[in-house]
């Protein structure tokens, strides 16, 4: 290949052309609609290629990848199959690779056969992996192998830390003997047995399991202690557990139990037969339905409001439906006590899902009650619309919106209920209804 700016008869010599492609970094771009899992797998991308560099791109967020995206940007795609929207990572990866060159592909899944495999490589994926078999060696080799040995050399690669060894051991150690699990509910068995993984994020696994007492269903959210790089996430989960085992109220989900061990965490929580209302969203609500949903989330909201507890992280996906159809939210793992005098992040900070997340959360101030009023805005928004009120092609650039931009409207039909949207997703705190009895009163003259 000719030096650029040179004489075309001059050419660089091989061990100079190995030598400039190993100083361009490999740049892989992550699909995924979950931020916590796109997170973890750039943390184990960088434990073994250090040289890498990783863009985090959410379909949910984000929407779909144009005609004019530029895949020539990316050595390597890692796309999620169960994407959302009506499609999967399979379509877009034909759609994708109909339109022109892209890059090298590995089909991430959190369920699948040798079927789905099989047909992930005939359709152009050149790897296929279930997440729960995800660990740092593995999908680190998968890159390489992805892209040839030959890319890379002893200072882009490095030995996988050992996934057995438990760091801040003593730190953990105290935390566990300082939590003790209380006894399970209604005197049951604590011993499960799993059916199949039905999530993952960064630090955690849940599970659909039995219980072995009676043999009902639940959920368990497992966390490996042994994989754990930040004491905060052991003490997160604590609370987590801590947060719902004292919550009872039919608008919340129900905790069973929980155990802390020095090699693994669970909590025990009631399953939700019916899904979660981003799948009800996806597939469309009237407005009869809608504002049920947004009363009976006012409802959750109200009871731990009044326990002293800010959820944080409310959205679609964490409101979840029993087989009776009632409504519950979900999800506590970074709720927090009105009352706590510590929070377990650096201040400053962001918590939360960009789409839903207050301006005061965006801009990493103290947060009340009047947070996850904001967050219910945007879902009476979505569920009305059928969009989001917001969108951008970054995180950043979504959270200025929320901090900034004008409200927008509802499609005509439904305009009459603009000043209830614009209540709930006033920029400021005290703007908003103060509480979620407020809402609830709302509704009712409604």
């Amino acid at each position: 290949m000719p030096i650029r700016g040179a004489s075309p008869a001059v050419a660089a010599s091989p061990v100079e052309s190995a030598g400039k492609r190993r100083e361009r970094p490999v740049r892989a771009i992550i699909i995924d609609d979950s931020r916590e899992y796109m997170a973890m797998l750039r943390r184990m991308l960088a434990d073994t290629l250090p040289r890498i560099e990783v863009t985090e791109y959410d379909p949910d967020q984000q929407g779909k990848p144009g005609a004019g995206f530029d895949w020539s940007a990316y050595d390597i795609v890692l796309l999620d199959h169960q994407i959302g929207g009506g499609e999967t990572g399979l379509d877009w990866l034909v759609e994708f690779r109909g339109r022109g060159p892209f890059p090298p592909t590995i089909l991430m899944t959190a369920s699948g056969d040798d079927y789905l495999a099989a047909r992930a490589i005939k359709l152009g994926a050149c790897d296929y992996i279930r997440k729960r078999d995800v660990t740092t060696a593995r999908i680190g080799a998968m890159v390489i192998a992805a892209l040839g040995a030959e890319r890379f050399d002893e200072t882009t690669v490095r030995e996988a830390p050992s996934e057995r060894e438990a760091p801040h051991l003593l730190v953990l150690q105290k935390l566990i003997a300082a939590h003790p699990p209380p006894a399970a509910v209604g005197g049951q068995s604590s011993g499960y047995r799993f059916v199949r993984l039905i999530g993952q994020g960064a630090s955690s696994r849940v599970y659909l399991a039995e219980r072995i007492g009676d043999g009902s269903s639940l959920v368990l959210k497992v966390i490996d202690i042994t994989d754990v790089q930040d004491v905060q996430v052991v003490e997160r989960f604590i609370r987590e557990a801590e947060i719902v085992s004292h919550l009872h109220n039919p608008y919340v989900v129900r905790f069973f139990d929980y155990g802390l061990t020095e090699t693994y965490g669970y909590i025990a929580m009631e399953f939700f037969a019916r899904g979660d209302l981003k799948q009800r969203i996806e597939r469309g609500a009237d407005v009869d339905d809608a504002l049920n949903y947004l009363r009976h989330i006012a409802y959750g909201l109200d009871a731990i409001h009044r326990a002293g507890i800010v959820h944080r992280d409310l959205k679609p996906g964490n409101i979840m439906f029993r087989g009776d159809d009632s409504l519950a939210l979900a999800d506590f793992g970074i709720a927090r006590r009105l009352d706590q005098s510590s929070e377990l992040t650096n201040h400053g900070s962001v918590l939360g899902t960009p789409n839903y997340l207050s301006p005061e959360q965006a801009l990493g101030e103290p947060v009340d009650a009047r947070a996850d009023l904001y967050s219910t805005g945007v879902i009476l928004f979505e569920m009305l619309a059928a969009r989001k009120p917001f969108r951008a092609e970054s995180a950043a650039a979504l959270v200025f919106q929320h901090v900034h931009a004008e409200i927008p409207a509802l499609p005509a039909p439904r305009r009459a209920f603009q000043p209830l949207v614009e209540r709930l997703l006033a920029k400021r705190p005290r703007d908003r209804c103060q509480s979620a009895r407020e809402l609830i009163a709302l509704l009712e003259a409604l």
